[in-house]
């Protein structure tokens, strides 16, 4: 077991110990042994005589009835009203857990079997009422892209979907949940649709657990390293290549593109981003990146992406739509002559809607 399963276990086993109870269960629990002890104090066994060690039952008397009356029926009360408190504030609880609601968004794109729903994984403490919304761009085949162009319909279709339960209500009890297995193009697509729908909790497949698991680790403070920004010189389209989950090998990036390329590349590639301040700051860095090629006069950037699904999903979601360059991310195909021999076309800078580029 690796050190960051253990991590988890403590965590996970810890917060569960220490998760919130009702003050009213806490205080109504105490009034048992109380009460116990009251009511039983003055009937207890007690030994007699001498010589003979009979045992009879009786009254010590060693609470007075005058003190052990009305310090019973204060706590009989104490009770009574905690058990009625406790039980109005789980059926308020319920009503707000009714009110609100949980939109689960799951993408399915590289294997054919459902495996764990993802709305099962969501934390307890997420409050609202879950709603699932199946993001499927599986096409008969385990794993292989037959028709890249019909799949935006169906990030279209998920779109409108979450629109129409977000409206059914105030948008203030309305939560998103994201996770997914999808291509990185679609990932990316997924984060830049849904940037504007308010709050995202996003979670990801952990294949070593082989669960869904949330951006809970702490930041290890591994930032991209910048490289080749200085070589773009006028060029109008340049390709970005960024490495984080594996490295972006040049002689694959050779077989389809004649640009210059500029890189953003963690120095450990075997470091885990299971941090959400990590993620918001890796995410900061592609942004400041593509600013700078805008500066340079770059008008399209073809978007070279090797990095998990929330990796690719939350850099989608920072990325500017009004004032970035054109952005095309491309999907990876090792047995391809060209190993990328598609990509998404973003809708940012004017463009309305995605489609397909095709090398």
């Amino acid at each position: 077991m690796d050190r960051e399963t253990v991590n988890w276990v403590i965590r996970e086993t810890v917060k569960f110990l220490l998760r919130p109870r009702g003050f009213e269960a806490k205080i109504a629990a105490a009034c048992i042994p109380i009460l116990v002890t009251l009511l039983g104090w003055n009937w207890v066994l007690k030994a007699t005589g001498r010589d003979n060690y009979s045992v009879e039952v009786g009254s010590t008397n060693v609470v007075p009835e005058w003190v052990q009356l009305p310090l019973v029926t204060l706590f009989v009360v104490i009770f009574v009203v905690c058990v009625w408190s406790g039980l109005r504030r789980t059926a308020n609880e319920d009503k707000l857990r009714d009110r609100k609601k949980v939109i689960v968004i799951e993408g399915r794109g590289l294997r054919e079997d459902d495996g764990s729903p993802l709305a099962a994984a969501v934390p307890s403490d997420i409050i609202g009422q879950r709603i699932s919304v199946l993001l499927d761009l599986r096409q008969r085949k385990d794993g292989v892209i037959i028709d890249p162009a019909e799949l935006l319909n169906e990030v279209d279709g998920t779109r409108r979907a979450v629109q129409q339960h977000s409206k059914q209500g105030d948008p203030q009890d309305v939560t998103l949940v994201y996770g997914g297995l999808t291509p990185v193009p679609l990932a990316f697509l997924t984060g830049i649709i849904f940037d504007d729908e308010g709050k995202i909790v996003v979670m990801d497949w952990d294949r070593t657990r082989e669960a869904w698991r949330n951006l809970d680790s702490g930041d290890d403070g591994q930032r991209f390293q910048m490289e080749g920004f200085e070589d773009v010189g006028t060029a109008k389209e340049v390709v970005l290549a960024v490495s984080a989950s594996y490295q972006v090998r040049d002689e694959n990036i050779a077989t389809t593109f004649d640009l210059p390329v500029a890189r953003l590349s963690l120095p450990d590639l075997n470091t885990s981003h299971w941090s959400r301040d990590k993620q918001n700051a890796l995410a900061g860095q592609l942004l400041e990146a593509a600013k700078l090629l805008e500066a340079k006069g770059v008008e399209t950037i073809h978007l070279i992406l090797a990095a998990q699904n929330s990796v690719a999903f939350n850099l989608g979601r920072r990325y500017d739509k009004r004032n970035l360059p054109s952005v095309i991310v491309y999907q990876y195909e090792a047995s391809s002559e060209k190993k990328y021999p598609w990509g998404v076309r973003m809708p940012v800078r004017g463009e309305r809607t995605p489609s397909i580029a095709r090398t």
